[in-house]
């Protein structure tokens, strides 16, 4: 039985990553239908509620986070506030696009230091969006340089990967953590030399296309806003929205309020500052809507599928099955396998089923093979769901950033990995110089 659960459980997610990157169905129909009918073929069916209701649950409180989240953020926009903060960044970066790439990567580490990927999508997105956007930059890229800085600073003490690892392990967090300081470092200076060639690229292509990037202006044209759009800045207010975001963030990161209370009542604030009348905030729920929609359906679909894999079984299958396929004479390069792969299984498994579920079978499966238990999991971590973060639906904050940069899920998987992979070998080549791995 557990081999039938472990084929069907491959079957399931080979399915939904081919068709979305094939886009031969959209982000929330592959992840909401595909699991159903594995779930029958294992034969489950009258479980089905009760695997929906579980997964659905685990996403519910971050579907309620999104909603507002990006009507706030979104809102913000639509009135301008984060006008001032693309002039300064403009100016800092001197109409230069690999200065402006540069920024983002240093945005994107400094963002991701409260360990929330969320959080940091949600800023560096907001901040950042419309300057590519001025400069005719590519969102994609965008998207790219956030998913290398954050995905590094994930592995800090307090992101949620390491913290699972040391758990497992049974290790005190900073005594675990401590080993890796330094060949993080030496990664996260690593990864600036394929921000800096993306910088590199776009000014090649803006000056082939012949966009004159450095005479780009700070100011608003009438012809860069459509009517609608004029009308619904909101410059005399700009402080004041400014002060709305930081006391909004500032309450969701202190856990005085969750995300979704903040979010909600920052909106309700921001329309009650900017837009009293009815008509504009109908124009606002018109512009940022589509946003929503995209975003909470295909979070939405990933409970369906982390609740029929995790609640069927299946996910836990599919790791004795990993486990048992491993040669004997392959033994001793497990650690290493794992870390060649940690970042493209990020596309299978969401974190609580690979740090609770998967890495224990895998470091006990170490240790009888007389492996080093601790170099699976500081393994694990270059990839699964560090580095690998943005390129999976199961993680929130990955549709978030989709959805804000308006990018299709499969081509940001296919351009990402490119980017986010390499990095992975290259943090997993120094721990295992540092003698972490091996």
């Amino acid at each position: 039985m557990e081999l039938w659960l472990s084929i069907v459980g491959f079957l399931v997610v080979i399915g939904i990553i081919v068709s979305i990157m094939t886009k031969k169905l959209s982000t929330m129909v592959a992840l909401s239908v595909i699991p159903l009918i594995g779930a029958i073929l294992v034969g489950q069916f009258t479980s089905i509620p009760a695997y929906l209701a579980a997964g659905i649950s685990k996403v519910a409180v971050n579907g309620v986070m999104f909603v507002f989240a990006i009507l706030f953020f979104g809102t913000m926009m639509t009135a301008g506030a984060f006008d001032p903060i693309v002039k300064f960044i403009i100016k800092c970066c001197r109409g230069n696009p690999l200065y402006v790439c540069i920024g983002t990567y240093v945005l994107s580490i400094v963002g991701h230091l409260d360990g929330s990927a969320t959080t940091t999508v949600l800023l560096v997105c907001g901040a950042m969006i419309p300057i590519y956007q001025k400069m005719h930059m590519r969102l994609r890229n965008l998207a790219a340089i956030l998913a290398m800085a954050a995905g590094l600073m994930n592995i800090s003490p307090w992101g949620g990967p390491t913290l699972r690892a040391a758990t497992v392990m049974e290790a005190d967090l900073t005594e675990f953590f401590q080993p890796m300081l330094v060949p993080i470092l030496i990664t996260i200076a690593v990864g600036l030399i394929p921000v800096v060639l993306l910088g590199l690229s776009e000014t090649k292509r803006l000056k082939a296309e012949g966009f004159d990037y450095a005479g780009v202006s700070t100011e608003h044209h009438a012809e860069e806003l459509s009517e609608e759009e004029r009308s619904l800045l909101r410059p005399k207010l700009t402080v004041i929205n400014l002060i709305l975001i930081v006391l909004v963030v500032g309450l969701m990161i202190s856990g005085i309020l969750t995300p979704g209370a903040a979010f909600l009542t920052g909106t309700a604030l921001a329309w009650l500052l900017n837009y009293r009348k009815l008509a504009d905030q109908q124009k606002i729920i018109r512009l940022h809507g589509a946003n929503v929609v995209f975003v909470v359906s295909a979070l939405y679909g990933a409970g369906v599928l982390m609740g029929v894999l995790t609640e069927s079984g299946m996910a836990a299958a599919m790791a004795n099955t990993l486990v048992s396929l491993i040669p004997a004479s392959m033994t001793k390069f497990v650690p290493i396998l794992v870390g060649v792969f940690a970042t493209p299984l990020s596309l299978v498994f969401d974190a609580d089923t690979f740090y609770y579920g998967i890495l224990p079978v895998l470091t006990q499966s170490a240790t009888a093979m007389g492996l080093s238990g601790a170099g699976i999991c500081y393994a694990a971590l270059v990839g699964q769901l560090t580095l690998g973060w943005a390129i999976t639906p199961l993680t929130p904050a990955t549709l978030l950033m989709t959805g804000m940069c308006d990018l299709d899920l499969g081509e940001h998987q296919r351009y990402t990995i490119k980017f986010v992979w390499p990095l992975s070998i290259v943090l997993l080549i120094l721990l295992t110089v540092f003698g972490l791995i091996l």
